[in-house]
């Protein structure tokens, strides 16, 4: 049955200010994860700056692929084939964020992701880093649904960031507006060219197969959704938030802004 907002039974909200890994819950050594739709490139340079805003330091990576031109996003940035503990020891001393990832492909503008080796190795290297990796692609749609071989969530993952857009909402279930919709349309079982409402983004965000794909059992899972500030009424979002928040395995929502000066905002938790 479709999940209905009510307020009296949604999880508290206030109106005060949060960074967004205050919101997160975030750690400074945390290794994070951010997978779906929606802003997750943005996401990670934002988390990476509030990281190093608040006396951290932080690597940005990707186990898949990101588009090039985000290297000029970072301060400082190493070539995965560069990547020695020196180098990128020296960069954090001098910009205390640094990007490492591939090669950039010309052809796509994509950059190359790095190995699950030299993931591991950054984690060993600088255990008290914030490590942020982007773990799939969306092909700039807000919503979708991980390919057999995505995502690409390395076993130090501590927290997983589940990233959906809230402009998807009221879409039809297509190949315009989804990634991947024919499988977006089984997991959440719903036919091709359905609206998208709260309770098929729900689904898809909560399904093991879905949204949960691939996230270690120690790691926490949060959903955001993300670009709710061009909702004209922000009933579909909250309305999601509550649907998601049955699911054990979704430890909290965050309603965001990610590219506003306050991103957070509104919050849900158990």
């Amino acid at each position: 049955m479709p999940c209905l907002y009510n307020p009296s039974m949604a999880p508290s909200r206030d109106g005060r200010a949060h960074s967004l890994t205050t919101a997160l819950g975030m750690a400074s050594d945390d290794v994070v994860a951010i997978v779906g739709g929606g802003g997750k490139s943005t996401a990670m340079f934002r988390l990476a700056r509030e990281a190093t805003a608040n006396g951290g330091r932080a690597i940005t990576t990707t186990t898949t692929r990101i588009f090039g031109a985000q290297i000029a996003l970072a301060p400082a940035h190493v070539p995965a084939a560069d990547a020695t503990r020196e180098r990128i020891a020296g960069a954090l001393d001098a910009h205390r964020h640094v990007l490492v990832i591939g090669p950039t492909d010309p052809s796509s503008g994509k950059a190359e992701g790095v190995s699950l080796d030299l993931f591991r190795s950054l984690r060993a290297w600088f255990p008290d880093a914030c490590l942020l990796n982007e773990a799939d692609g969306s092909r700039m749609r807000p919503f979708k649904a991980p390919a057999a071989h995505e995502p690409v969530i390395p076993p130090e993952t501590t927290l997983v960031l589940i990233l959906v857009g809230a402009d998807i909402f009221g879409k039809p279930l297509d190949d315009d507006h989804v990634h991947r919709a024919e499988l977006v349309s089984t997991l959440s079982g719903v036919p091709l060219g359905t609206p998208i409402s709260p309770d098929v983004v729900a689904r898809v965000l909560a399904h093991p197969e879905g949204g949960r794909k691939g996230v270690p059992v120690h790691a926490r899972a949060i959903v955001m959704i993300n670009k709710v500030e061009s909702l004209a009424d922000r009933t579909p979002a909250r309305e999601t938030a509550e649907c998601l928040l049955r699911e054990p395995g979704i430890e909290a929502v965050v309603l965001t802004n990610v590219r506003g000066a306050a991103p957070v905002l509104e919050i849900y938790a158990r």
